[in-house]
């Protein structure tokens, strides 16, 4: 292998070169970063920091006062991750731009394989023509040196496969560390606790802790308390107007009362005088029609003795019976 290297022209031997470049620097910031990400994952975990609300590193606590905002202007849904992903776009740029490294190199190098591999095919199919050009009116016995000549671009020709072969390996190396040590999922996890950093334990604190003004109260403690004086105001108001009226109303009412009782206290007299009366007058009733009825048997005796008597003598009888009669009415 070493001898085919030390055969490579220059192009090629920059191409292998550039080609062992790139896995070194893939290596090198593949454990940069996955070593980045296991710090930010310590930081935003540490018990301390998240009673605390402070972390290390300036991209949590970014997203901390862009939440607090959030939660601020009263957004009934939040958008957790966008404040993430929008932080981590912000403060891990670089970062960021060694993922897309890792990922691009793997291709990255098998393209330069092949093109050192391209590159020297080229070389060699020219050399092949050149010499048979130069031999096509060689007589019969410089067949040896035209033998000699298409050995050696052959072996040229092998030889130019060598940077695909880097290229090959090299890739294969790099794909086994992504995927023994995908830098991606340390970044996932990141945004993952952080997401569940922020809804389920900042949210709640934020409804409990971050509202509170200077009496140690939540915002919704204090509409609270404000909604429960407005009631009881409205109450008390209500309750005196209320009093107030059936006051009024059973003063008015024991006032009518009386007046009713009086009116029937008088109606009960006036009854009274009424049965009274009534008394007297059926006495009086009685008493008439006694006498109607002595007066009709005293005009009954009159008409008896008119028809009995016709003379003048009789007259005189009938004079004092009519007396009679005028004193019985009497």
């Amino acid at each position: 292998m070493l001898e085919l290297i030390l055969k490579l022209n220059p192009l090629a031997l920059l191409i292998v070169g550039v080609i062992l470049l790139i896995l070194f620097i893939n290596i090198v910031v593949s454990f940069s970063i996955r070593k980045k990400y296991k710090t930010l994952i310590a930081d935003i975990e540490d018990t301390e920091n998240q009673e605390n609300k402070i972390f290390e590193y300036e991209l949590f606590n970014s997203m901390i006062k862009d939440y607090k905002k959030a939660q601020n202007r009263n957004i009934e849904e939040i958008n957790t991750l966008a404040i993430i992903e929008k932080h981590i776009h912000g403060y891990l740029k670089r970062t960021l731009l060694g993922e897309r490294f890792l990922k691009k190199s793997v291709s990255l190098m098998i393209i330069l394989g092949l093109v050192g591999t391209f590159y020297g095919l080229t070389l060699s199919i020219g050399e092949l023509v050149n010499l048979l050009t130069n031999t096509s009116e060689a007589i019969i016995g410089d067949v040896n040196s035209i033998t000699d000549g298409l050995i050696s671009a052959v072996r040229s020709m092998s030889v130019a496969f060598v940077t695909s072969l880097f290229g090959i390996t090299a890739s294969i190396i790099v794909t086994i560390i992504n995927v023994l040590f995908n830098v991606q999922d340390y970044r996932e996890k990141v945004m993952v606790i952080a997401e569940e950093y922020l809804d389920n334990q900042l949210a709640k604190k934020g409804k409990n802790l971050e509202t509170m003004n200077e009496d140690g109260k939540t915002n919704l403690e204090v509409a609270f308390d404000k909604f429960g004086s407005s009631i009881e105001t409205n109450l008390k108001d209500v309750t005196s107007e209320l009093s107030y009226r059936l006051t009024n109303s059973s003063v008015k009412m024991a006032e009518s009362a009386e007046i009713i009782k009086d009116s029937i206290d008088k109606f009960d007299i006036s009854l009274d005088k009424f049965n009274d009366n009534v008394r007297d007058f059926s006495e009086f009733n009685h008493h008439l029609k006694t006498n109607i009825e002595r007066m009709s048997i005293a005009f009954e005796d009159l008409t008896e003795n008119l028809k009995e008597h016709n003379d003048k003598s009789h007259i005189l009888s009938l004079a004092e019976s009519i007396n009679k009669l005028n004193e019985k009415v009497k």
